[in-house]
């Protein structure tokens, strides 16, 4: 500040006087004035109090593991083959529910036998015919078999006759069974006079043991001669004979080997019908039929029932009158 005080005098002599400017200032020494700065105020803290805290206790992480990178090889891709996925099928379940039985078929009775000769049927039966053979087993013992015609023709099958025999009659043969186990039927017919009977009915059975079980005469032929009551005897020509009634007969007679059967025989015929003489060309069916007396229904049954329920009738209206008489004589009293 002193300084600046001289320079400022100095310079306003050498203003006024420039002789005055000449001399020659000795630098004086600065005078440094040293204001001592205030102390600045200085806080002591209070130490806190010692909390001695573990020293948390630092796990040196792992060295990083450096996986080497594989190489990548460039594999050239294959060419794709398409498996076909088979196909799976589920088997249906199986039906647990037990299906209804079928129904029973009704047997059929509509068959027949017949001899042909130049488109003229001559001969035809149609019906069940069985023959009933009594025989002997061991110790004297007796069963019973029945043999029935068979219903259809099969391989061993054959039906034989003729329509215009010696003398004119006409036969017709139906056999069974088996090489040298055959069994057979012979039915001979004769016309005169424009109609026909039944001239002779004779069969051959052979005793097979299925069904003669344990005979003694099994393995033979049995021999019979049926007579049968055929009423009417005698039918016209061109007309058939039928009985829907069963016929049976138990005069037979048997021989085997040329010796007498002792043991009783029988035949049965169920819904017969027999055509013979035969004159109608190209006739599929039977002709016009006869009846036996057997199918013919007596008229005494039916008049006798009528006749009661007349009478029982007649009865009910008598006993309704007299009881209406009476009620009315009662009111008139009154």
């Amino acid at each position: 500040m002193a300084k600046l005080l001289t320079v400022l005098i100095l310079g306003l002599f050498c203003a006024f006087g420039p002789a005055l400017c000449q001399v020659t200032l000795e630098p004086q020494p600065d005078v440094i004035t040293t204001t001592p700065a205030p102390r600045p105020e200085t806080t002591t803290p209070v130490p806190p109090p010692k909390t001695t805290t573990p020293a948390p206790t630092t796990t040196p992480a792992p060295e990083p593991t450096t996986t080497p990178v594989p190489e990548t090889t460039t594999t050239p891709a294959s060419e794709t083959t398409t498996t076909p996925i088979p196909e799976t099928t589920t088997p249906p379940a199986p039906d647990t529910t037990t299906p209804p039985a079928p129904p029973t078929p009704a047997p059929e009775t509509k068959y027949h036998y017949n001899v042909t000769q130049n488109n003229i049927t001559c001969i035809m039966i149609e019906g069940s015919i069985s023959f009933v053979v009594n025989y002997t087993i061991g110790n004297n013992a007796t069963k019973s078999a029945t043999v029935t015609l068979p219903k259809h023709p099969k391989s061993d099958f054959a039906v034989n006759g003729t329509c215009s025999g010696t003398d004119g009659q006409q036969i017709i043969k139906v056999t069974w069974g088996n090489a040298n186990e055959t069994s057979s039927y012979i039915m001979e017919f004769m016309g005169k006079n424009d109609s026909w009977a039944v001239k002779s009915f004779t069969a051959q059975l052979f005793m097979d043991s299925n069904i003669f079980v344990n005979a003694t005469e099994a393995g033979k032929t049995l021999e019979l001669v049926m007579k049968y009551d055929f009423s009417p005897i005698n039918i016209p020509y061109n007309h058939s004979f039928s009985c829907h009634s069963s016929m049976s007969t138990t005069n037979v007679t048997g021989t085997i080997n040329g010796s007498t059967y002792d043991f009783p025989l029988a035949s049965n015929m169920d819904g017969i019908h027999i055509q013979a003489y035969n004159q109608i060309p190209n006739e599929p069916d039977f002709v016009t039929s006869v009846h036996c007396e057997a199918d013919h229904t007596s008229d005494v049954v039916p008049i006798a029932v009528g006749c009661a329920l007349a009478a029982l009738v007649v009865i009910v209206l008598i006993a309704y009158l007299v009881g209406r008489r009476r009620r009315s004589a009662a009111y008139q009293s009154v």
